[in-house]
Parts: structure tokens; sequence; C-alpha cells
């Protein structure tokens, strides 16, 4: 069986997958990549068994032109903004540090990555209270990883460590479930958006084969759920 995944499950899926071992499922590989890129591999007819994106648009394509038979939601995440030590202490407030005006902001790239699109989701509910912050946002923002011309992040470190640490970005918004590791780095700090101000990033999966259907239910039950969560992920609910 082989599996395609967004890249930002990687950490809880190989652990779901260690979980899952013994006789019920073939010998299982894996490719992680933005599920954008992903998806346009699929299309041009790389094999794929489950497809496990960090949004429902690129499953539902695959369901519209019959490469997939199935589409379902099976966990959820949230935004969140990394910055270094020294400007989570000037701006503690996240509106406050986007406001900030010299400030770039580095975020995925739109359609190739899922979350570059709910970045641009987030601007547009900001736009609806303050147009003019929000251009003012647009105007410094940088779409620096998950693009199919983007540059390779090193080996070894995460994309908001990299950019800010290279000084292409001051601040970074990328998902949530990255903060615990990220504040544990040197020199970076994570500052949170609240739920009510956030967008809630639903991931939904794609059956591409039968022989994945074991695996796809297994995802939705308690004991990976639960990986999910200690992985920082929200439960669709």
């Amino acid at each position: 069986m082989h599996i395609m995944a967004a890249g930002s499950l990687r950490g809880a899926l190989t652990a779901i997958l260690t979980r899952y071992s013994g006789n019920k499922i073939p010998p299982v590989t894996c490719d992680f990549g933005p599920a954008g890129l992903l998806r346009q591999k699929i299309e041009s007819g790389v094999k794929c068994d489950l497809f496990l994106s960090a949004d429902r648009t690129h499953p539902e394509a695959l369901l519209r032109n019959k490469t997939a038979f199935s589409v379902e939601p099976f966990i959820a995440n949230y935004l969140g903004i990394t910055t270094t030590i020294e400007l989570s202490e000037q701006y503690p407030d996240w509106q406050q540090l986007l406001r900030a005006p010299d400030l770039i902001i580095g975020t995925s790239t739109p359609v190739d990555d899922p979350c570059g699109d709910y970045v641009v989701q987030f601007y547009s509910e900001l736009s609806k209270a303050d147009p003019e912050l929000a251009e003012n946002i647009r105007n410094r923002t940088r779409h620096l990883v998950g693009g199919k011309n983007s540059p390779v992040i090193p080996a070894g470190q995460m994309a908001s460590q990299w950019l800010i640490h290279s000084h292409q970005a001051e601040v970074f918004i990328g998902y949530r479930h990255y903060q615990k590791k990220t504040s544990e780095l040197p020199g970076l700090a994570t500052i949170a958006i609240p739920e009510a101000d956030n967008i809630k990033a639903i991931y939904c999966m794609a059956l591409m084969s039968p022989i994945a259907q074991t695996f796809a239910d297994y995802l939705l039950q308690t004991e990976s759920q639960q990986i999910f969560m200690e992985n920082g992920f929200v439960s669709l609910s």
C-alpha cells in the first residue's frame, strides 16, 4: 500500500503506522509533501492508494475526476505564529505583531500547499474588520516554502526555524501543531491566534484503492485520534 500524505502529518502518521503493525496490512510506503503538489503527482499517474491531504479541496478534485472513490475528513488543525524571542517580547499579542509595519511575514505557497490557502482565508477574515491592515499584511507577506519552485528546507530544520534564522522573514504563519516543537528551538517563540480569530484546517483523506480501506478506517479510531492529539492536532468536533 502506498500513501501520499501532507508533510504536516509526518510525525503523527509515522507514529500511527508504527503502532498499526502485524499482518493487518501489506507493507506500507509513504511520500510526504505539500498536498497540492502530491495531487498533481497522483493526477499524472503516480501510484497512490490513500491520499491524506491537509484540506478538502485536493481530495474532492480527485473524487470529481474519478481518481478517488471516497473522501472523508479525519483530523483538524489551526494556524499559529512563530517569531523571534525578541519580537515576541516586543509584540506579545498576535495582532500587535502582525501590525508591526516593517516585519516580513513568511507563509507557505497557496494552491501548492493548503497551509498557504488557510493563511489567505485568515487574511480575508481580517479584512472584514480592518481592510487597510489586511492589505498592509498581504504586502509584507512572502510565499517562501511549499511551492513547486520553493527552495528545499535544509535537512533537520523546520520551515519557520530556517526562514527566521536565515533572515528571509521575521514572522512565519504556519500550522499550530508545530508550535510545541518550535518553542523549544533556540531563539524562537510562538504566539497563539485565538480559535475565534483562527482558521480551522480540516484534513481529508481520499481513497484510491480498496486496499487502503482498513487503514483509512483505523485513522478514525480512538487510538489513532489520540496520537494525532498528542502531536498537536485537534478533533473534527
